[in-house]
């Protein structure tokens, strides 16, 4: 594991490097910009197996990191104008799910929600 320091910013910048090195039809195909950062991800957490250029994987692998191939929209061939990152939606999903979550009242077995609470408040800062 690196010792170096990143910033929010220069992670950011190192992505947009990153994708920049992509086939533009990628970054046209991807739903939005949160999307981009999953599959920076997931290539990062697979760089043992995967290619650095995350067009030259199989689709499968594109679907593991994001549910969808993004070379196989209609927008990777036609262009998409992106309106918001996704990222305050993934955070409305996560507190609306931590609510559910938290109140529900049967489980499998008691504290079955413990561990999926710990992870959502690890992301939403809670």
């Amino acid at each position: 594991m690196s010792t170096e320091l990143f910033n929010a910013r220069e992670q950011l910048a190192n992505i947009a490097v990153w994708l920049g090195w992509q086939d533009e039809a990628l970054s046209f195909g991807l739903v939005n910009s949160y999307d981009a950062l999953r599959l920076y991800d997931y290539a990062q957490a697979n760089a043992d197996r995967l290619s650095e250029m995350a067009d030259e994987w199989e689709p499968e692998d594109r679907i593991a990191a994001l549910g969808y191939d993004p070379l196989e929209t209609a927008q990777a061939s036609a262009g998409r104008a992106v309106t918001i990152t996704g990222a305050s939606k993934a955070h409305e999903a996560l507190t609306a799910s931590r609510a559910l979550l938290d109140s529900v009242a049967f489980v499998a077995n008691e504290g079955d929600t413990e561990p999926v609470l710990a992870m959502i408040d690890s992301v939403i800062h809670r």
